[in-house]
């Protein structure tokens, strides 16, 4: 069965990459509203989040009224199809097109770190257009080890493996991922993590992420100290009309001393303070259906989504 699903989702690649630009990007935004429509469960999810992060209790977090949080519900919708419609057409996009269509926001400080042959871990999150960033980054500033999490579909795995091998980047599947960074940092090589997800306590770190807490990768922390490695927050932000400004953040520096635990939380502090600050310039362009804060606080989605 799983052959003859693959067949039919290469037969609609190739479809969608014959098809006119306009076509086929009114193709996804069509899919966008019908899942916005039907997806009710992951509606609630949203809402949640959204009501949850968004409080009242300081100014940072103002409470939003039910228009704001029915527009992100919607385009929650559509940057997740864009990152699909992304994935497509970035296997025939050309460098040309590339540069018309992103700007990018502090560069030097890419460049200022290559110069100086330092180890670079960009850190990102399920934010603005992901597989745009990954394309541009790899093909006009550095080519980065990028980790990617396995499905349950072998086959579509490959195929996004490929595509974004296409455009530069070298996948590292998240299982057995560490040993590959260590042999990309001791090279000096970039690498690349998104770090929002939701994780467990025995591989994450407490931290304060838009204003609650939650536990986060450790992985970044662990690398940037043990190589003397620079994390570098980066975002690609979605301009409207399907272009983007990908935007390089601060470097966080490493830190090491003779407390190795309270390195690591520093360090995963600086980087959740980093991510929360990017979410904050555009709400709606974060990834809100996550269960972000299922850990510390699974009673809102119990009580909320009624989904245990």
């Amino acid at each position: 069965m799983k052959k003859v699903v693959y067949k039919l989702f290469l037969a609609l690649v190739f479809i969608l990459r014959k098809l006119p630009v306009s076509l086929r990007r009114g193709f996804f935004r069509i899919l966008a509203k019908l899942a916005y429509l039907f997806s009710s469960k992951t509606n609630k999810i949203i809402e949640t989040n959204l009501n949850f992060v968004f409080d009242g209790k300081n100014e940072k977090f103002k409470k939003l009224d039910k228009n704001e949080i029915e527009e992100i519900k919607k385009y929650s919708y559509f940057n997740m199809l864009l990152w699909a419609q992304s994935l497509i057409e970035n296997l025939d996009v050309t460098d040309v097109e590339l540069k018309k269509d992103v700007t990018i926001e502090n560069q030097e400080i890419i460049e200022k770190l290559k110069n100086e042959n330092k180890p670079i871990i960009f850190i990102s999150a399920h934010y603005g257009n992901m597989d745009m960033a990954g394309t541009y980054m790899n093909r006009m500033i550095v080519q980065t080890h990028q980790v990617m999490r396995k499905s349950n579909f072998e086959e579509i795995d490959e195929f996004i493996i490929k595509a974004r091998e296409a455009c530069g980047s070298k996948v590292i599947l998240r299982s057995g991922a560490v040993k590959k960074l260590v042999k990309a940092l001791m090279k000096k090589e970039a690498i690349s993590l998104i770090i929002d997800q939701n994780i467990n306590s025995k591989d994450g770190t407490e931290v304060e992420f838009l204003g609650k807490k939650a536990y986060q990768s450790s992985t970044s922390s662990l690398l940037a100290r043990k190589f003397n490695a620079v994390i570098v927050p980066i975002a690609m932000f979605n301009k409207g009309n399907y272009k983007y400004k990908m935007k390089v953040y601060e470097p966080i520096l490493p830190i090491k001393t003779q407390n190795e635990e309270n390195d690591i939380k520093e360090l995963s502090q600086l980087q959740a303070n980093a991510l929360s600050a990017i979410i904050l310039e555009d709400k709606k362009q974060w990834f809100w259906p996550h269960k972000r804060f299922k850990n510390h606080y699974r009673e809102i989605y119990e009580k909320n989504t009624n989904n245990k």
